[in-house]
C-alpha cells in the first residue's frame, strides 16, 4: 500500500519537475535587465523575504529503520551511555539429510557446530579488548516485546563467548556452539534465537552485518562422519509473526535498544539519529501570495543547530532533506515520514555536522516551492513537508538537533526567498 502511494504521487510529482526545472535556471539571473534581447531596457528586481515563522507544524518522531530493515545492527556497549545488543533468529534447523545415493535419515549428531557472525568495523570503536557473548533469547512472548527479549541476556542463557584483543578483531568472528546443546534443539524442533551482545575493557561499539547487506550470520555443523556428507549451513531465517506474514522476514535479525541515556528532546528542539534512529518532520506554511504571484529564484531553508555533548559527538554525519509524497489524506505522521520523494529531487543538498557543532545550517529548497505551487488544490497533492534524517540511519548513536518553531525568534526554522515579481504587459 505504502509503494503505491508512493507510486501515485511520483507520477504527478515528476510532472510538476519540469516546471521546477524551467524556474531552476531562473537563479542566474541578476537584477536589472533580465532579458536584454528580448525586452530591452526593462528592469526586473529580484527582492527578498524572510519568512518566520515558516512552519506550520515541527516534530521529532522515532523508530527508524523499522525492525530488521537496517543495513547493519550498531553493536555498543557505553556504560551508562548506550547499549546496543543483536538478535539472529534460526528457527528452522536442519533435522533430516540424505547421504549420497541413500534414503533421507534423521539427524543424530551435530559435531563442530559454530556460529559465524560477519563484522563491518566501519567507525567502530575498540578498547583493548572486546568480550562476545552469545545468548539464547527464544521466548513465547510477543515478537516486539524487547523487554521479554532483553531479559534474557542472562547467565544461565549464555552458551559461548569469545575475548579478542583489538588486533584480533576481523570481519569474521566464530563462536563453538555445543555439540549436545544443539542436539537437544534440533531434536525436540525448538528455534534457535542467538542475542549478541559486546562487553569491552572500554567503550566498544562496531556493526554486525545482516541479510539486507547480503552478509548474513550463520549456523553450520557436520551431521555425519561420512566425508561425502557436505556441511550443513543454517541461515536465519523466522517463523513468527503470522500475520502480517512478511513482517517474518524483517525479524530474521535486528538491532535491540537496552539503554540510550542520551537527554531528553525538550518543547524547543528537534533531532534526526541517534539509536533507535528519529527524523524531524516539517510541514510547512507558505503565504499564497508568494506562490502565486511570483517567481521563486532562490529558497534556502536555514536551522540552528544545537550543540550535543556525549557519545559521537565529534563524529561528522550527513543529514538530508526529503520531500514528502504522501497526501493529507494520510494523518499519520510515522507512515507520512516514511513515503517520501527520493533523496535528491526537490530538495538539493545535504548537511554535514558533527553532534557537538553549532550555528546555522542551510538546505536549498526553491524547486520544492515550484512543486507545491503547481499542485495546490489537488486532489493528490503532497504535504507541503519535509523530513530530515541521517544518511546512515540507526548505524550509530551520533544524534543532531536543532531548534524548532517554538524556540525564540533568533534561532527558530525560517526560510529566505528569493523571487521576482510578476512582470505584466499593458499600456500605461
Amino acid at each position: 500500500m505504502t509503494r503505491l502511494l508512493l507510486r501515485r504521487a511520483l507520477s504527478v510529482l515528476f510532472v510538476a519537475s519540469a516546471a521546477a526545472a524551467l524556474g531552476a535556471c531562473n537563479e542566474h539571473l541578476d537584477a536589472g535587465s533580465a532579458c536584454p534581447s528580448l525586452c530591452p531596457g526593462l528592469s526586473v528586481p529580484i527582492k527578498d523575504t524572510v519568512l518566520s515563522p515558516v512552519l506550520a507544524f515541527d516534530t521529532t518522531l522515532v523508530g527508524y529503520p523499522s525492525v530488521g530493515t537496517e543495513l547493519g545492527i550498531p553493536l555498543a556497549s557505553r556504560g551508562d551511555t548506550l547499549d546496543v545488543r543483536g538478535v539472529i533468529r534460526f528457527d528452522s534447523l536442519v533435522t533430516f539429510f540424505a547421504p549420497p545415493a541413500d534414503t533421507s535419515r534423521p539427524v543424530t549428531q551435530a559435531d563442530t557446530a559454530i556460529l559465524r557472525v560477519r563484522i563491518n568495523l566501519t567507525q567502530s570503536r575498540l578498547p583493548a579488548s572486546v568480550r562476545f557473548e552469545a545468548y539464547d533469547v527464544d521466548t513465547i512472548a510477543d515478537d516486539g516485546n524487547t523487554a521479554a527479549v532483553l531479559a534474557l541476556f542472562r547467565p544461565d542463557r549464555l552458551f559461548s563467548a569469545r575475548t579478542l584483543t583489538r588486533a584480533e578483531i576481523t570481519d569474521s568472528l566464530i563462536f563453538p556452539i555445543s555439540s549436545g546443546w544443539l542436539m537437544q534443539k534440533i531434536q525436540t524442533g525448538a528455534r534457535l534465537r542467538v542475542g549478541i551482545r559486546l562487553v569491552g575493557s572500554g567503550p566498544v561499539s562496531l556493526r554486525l552485518h545482516t541479510i539486507e547487506t547480503g552478509l548474513q550470520s550463520e549456523i553450520r555443523y557436520y551431521v555425519s562422519t561420512d566425508t561425502a556428507v557436505k556441511q550443513i549451513i543454517v541461515a536465519p531465517y523466522s517463523k513468527t509473526p503470522l500475520e502480517p506474514a512478511l513482517l517474518a522476514y524483517d525479524y530474521r535479525d535486528y538491532a535491540v535498544v537496552a539503554r540510550n541515556a542520551l537527554p531528553a528532546i525538550g518543547n524547543q528542539a528537534l533531532a534526526t539519529g541517534g539509536v533507535p534512529a528519529r527524523r524531524t518532520y516539517l510541514r510547512f506554511n507558505i503565504p499564497q501570495w508568494l506562490l502565486d504571484s511570483n517567481t521563486v529564484v532562490r529558497a534556502t531553508l536555514q536551522l540552528t543547530q544545537i550543540p550535543m555533548r556525549g557519545f559521537d559527538q565529534g563524529d561528522s554525519v550527513t543529514i538530508h532533506g526529503q520531500a514528502v509524497a504522501a497526501t493529507s489524506l494520510i494523518t499519520d505522521l510515522y507512515r507520512s515520514s516514511q513515503i517520501l520523494i527520493p533523496q535528491g529531487m526537490f530538495v538539493g543538498d545535504s548537511i554535514r555536522v558533527a553532534p557537538a557543532d553549532s550555528g546555522v545550517r542551510s538546505l536549498e529548497i526553491n524547486s520544492l516551492l515550484t512543486v507545491w505551487k503547481s499542485q495546490a488544490g489537488t486532489a493528490e497533492a503532497p504535504q507541503r513537508a519535509i523530513v530530515l534524517l541521517q544518511t546512515e540511519e540507526g548505524l550509530h548513536g551520533a544524534e543532531v538537533r536543532f531548534f524548532n518553531a517554538r524556540a525564540a525568534a533568533a534561532v527558530r526554522p525560517r526560510l529566505r526567498v528569493s523571487y521576482i515579481p510578476r512582470v505584466t504587459f499593458g499600456v500605461p
